[in-house]
């Protein structure tokens, strides 16, 4: 009976800390550069608010991860620490995006993963070193159901392949569009274990 019992608690104990293993295949990736969250995939569905009015937000909300750097710490997360934070390519991207295509009347809007690794390959980062970068992409906000979905990506910068990704989704809470989807990246990067 001892043994039976000693072999269950082995195995609970194998079970659990595999559980509680990072479920990313993240292996040699000792240090990561944030590039923020890139918007050029996202629609918005309900609101009030204008395309103009989230697109003028988009810069803001990015800022969040260095005005509020410890709340946003997605290395953390990650149990990897992040090199640098470097929104510059992002934010130029965001920028050429058309307020007016900003919004949809298609609740199920959703891009596929092709457009996300062409988004991936598509954003301007200058610099031709061989490291590796993290890029949330935004895919939607519903502002019905209160809901952004993030899709997160973890790519070599200088190949732009793509070495791991997963989706989690927020609830929007706050006053402000930077308050609101802020939130909702904020929930979005506690799902991440």
């Amino acid at each position: 009976m001892n043994r039976k019992l000693l072999i269950c608690i082995v195995c609970t104990f194998l079970c659990l800390t595999g559980i509680a293993q990072n479920k990313f295949n993240l292996s040699g990736i000792t240090a990561l550069t944030n590039f923020g969250i890139d918007y050029t995939l996202a629609k918005v569905y309900g609101g009030k608010e204008t395309g103009y009015q989230y697109w003028i937000t988009y810069e803001d909300i990015n800022e969040l991860f260095i005005s509020k750097a410890k709340t946003f710490d997605i290395g953390k997360r990650l149990e990897i620490p992040i090199e640098v934070i470097s929104l510059q390519a992002v934010n130029e991207a965001n920028k050429a995006i058309n307020p007016d295509e900003i919004k949809t009347e298609d609740p199920d809007y959703m891009p596929t993963e092709g457009q996300i690794a062409d988004a991936v390959k598509k954003l301007p980062i200058r610099s031709l070193d061989e490291k590796f970068g993290i890029v949330i992409f935004c895919l939607s906000m519903n502002k019905k159901t209160d809901v952004g979905i993030y899709h997160f990506v973890i790519f070599n910068t200088k190949t732009r392949d793509i070495i791991e990704q997963w989706t989690n989704s927020g609830k929007g809470l706050g006053f402000t569009l930077k308050q609101y989807w802020g939130h909702s990246v904020y929930q979005a990067l506690r799902k991440i274990k």
